[in-house]
């Protein structure tokens, strides 16, 4: 749904813009073998054409619905050319029976506000179909929007928290090794005046929004931690061409200090999608985690091979999960890589060092390090104020658990108080 996200925003600048550019709506509910990823990937790169872009930079966009639907942005300069090359695309499903492509023009520098609305209507009609039991609200559109404009500009730093991965040693207790840093979405909700986790496709369109947001702060943030920074992102945003292309411009400081954390959902939904993230990751110097790994092994117990892998120790009902499962799902992965997430309390580090897990994130590895803590020591008031005086301080959020979510892409985020 990324792609939409981008196109909603797109189509409102070209609202107020008006462009020298031709828009076309391409229906494909009239082809066969739609799904076949093969033969959507070769009618991609027809329409889209090897031109290069023109002497002022103009290029033909594409946004892929991931449904039935396929937008094309063409600059004026390109127009013949990339009608031609329609026509001939039209012509040979024809000819092979390979059904109907239907289209619908916009001249944008004339009719920038019809393709607009039509953009609303196709957003609309994918939303309900996406989310049956929890279509966009009617004002989800202008909400988004509203969210779309406002976050362009705004700094994004009064939105992100940061929180502090651990790993556990016998004499020292508890050392920093990792910053997560994710966007409140109850701040989010404050400032927008929304309950996102009540609406699914409001709450999957803006997460997909602040992953460009998100890589743009790092881009631009100056006060970027020693330690590695670990950022929550969707599968389909590492895996396109514009991941490449702004990691390629991160200082030097960045290189090899940023860690991507993609959901364990995204991976059951879409593998295909998930391992080309992997290998974008993997070819730009990029650790990946994998996030919200189930307690309980599903019934296909496969799991893609990547630097750590995040299991919570509370669920989300808010109650601790057996991890007994998970340890012997994990196998021998679980103590070198595995990090044992939302630990809430302090038996949740207790299980962690019984069960074998090197590192913990959580309220209460948070406390445990504030209070120079080793695990199993009861606090000590004297000691714990000595090093709350003598330790680093770091920005980190402890905030109780919130509501449970309710779409499939928020329960991702498990619960927590952010979301990427």
């Amino acid at each position: 749904m990324q792609n939409l996200s981008r196109l909603l925003g797109v189509a409102e600048h070209y609202r107020r813009d008006k462009p020298h550019r031709h828009a076309a709506i391409l229906d494909l509910s009239g082809l066969l073998h739609l799904d076949e990823l093969d033969f959507r990937r070769t009618l991609r790169r027809l329409l889209v054409g090897d031109v290069k872009p023109t002497a002022d930079g103009a290029n033909v966009v594409l946004f892929d619905s991931g449904k039935d639907k396929l937008v094309l942005s063409i600059p004026d300069s390109l127009l013949p050319e990339r009608r031609q090359a329609l026509g001939r695309v039209v012509e040979a499903l024809a000819t092979h029976q390979k059904g109907e492509l239907q289209t619908t023009w916009f001249d944008l520098s004339r009719e920038a506000d019809e393709f607009a609305n039509a953009v609303r209507d196709m957003v609309e009609r994918l939303g309900t179909q996406q989310y049956p039991d929890a279509p966009p609200a009617a004002d989800a559109l202008d909400k988004f929007l509203e969210m779309e404009r406002t976050l362009h500009a705004v700094d994004l730093s009064s939105l992100l928290r940061e929180q502090m991965i651990f790993r556990l040693e016998d004499e020292q207790g508890l050392v920093p090794v990792m910053v997560e840093r994710t966007v409140s979405i109850e701040a989010l909700d404050r400032l927008f005046a929304t309950h996102m986790r009540r609406e699914p496709w409001l709450f999957d369109q803006a997460t997909a929004l602040l992953d460009r947001r998100m890589l743009y702060n790092l881009l631009r943030d100056d006060a970027v931690h020693t330690l590695p920074i670990a950022v929550k992102l969707h599968a389909d945003t590492v895996a396109a061409d514009e991941f490449s292309e702004m990691t390629a411009q991160f200082p030097a400081r960045l290189h090899g200090k940023l860690v991507v954390e993609m959901p364990f959902l995204e991976w059951v939904a879409d593998r295909e999608l998930f391992r080309k993230a992997l290998g974008r990751a993997k070819a730009d110097e990029i650790a990946v985690a994998i996030d919200h790994i189930p307690a309980i092994a599903p019934s296909d117990t496969e799991l893609p091979v990547v630097d750590w892998y995040r299991i919570p120790w509370l669920g989300d009902n808010s109650a601790p999960l057996d991890l007994s499962a998970g340890i012997a799902w994990l196998g021998p992965v679980a103590r070198a890589r595995c990090i044992l997430t939302r630990c809430r309390d302090d038996q949740a580090l207790e299980d962690a060092r019984r069960l074998g897990f090197r590192y913990v994130e959580g309220a209460a590895a948070n406390r445990a390090y504030r209070d120079g803590l080793k695990i199993g020591e009861e606090p000590r008031p004297d000691r714990a104020a000595s090093a709350r005086v003598q330790s680093v301080q770091v920005d980190i959020d402890d905030t109780a658990e919130t509501e449970k979510p309710t779409s499939w892409w928020s329960r991702l985020f498990g619960g927590g108080q952010s979301a990427s």
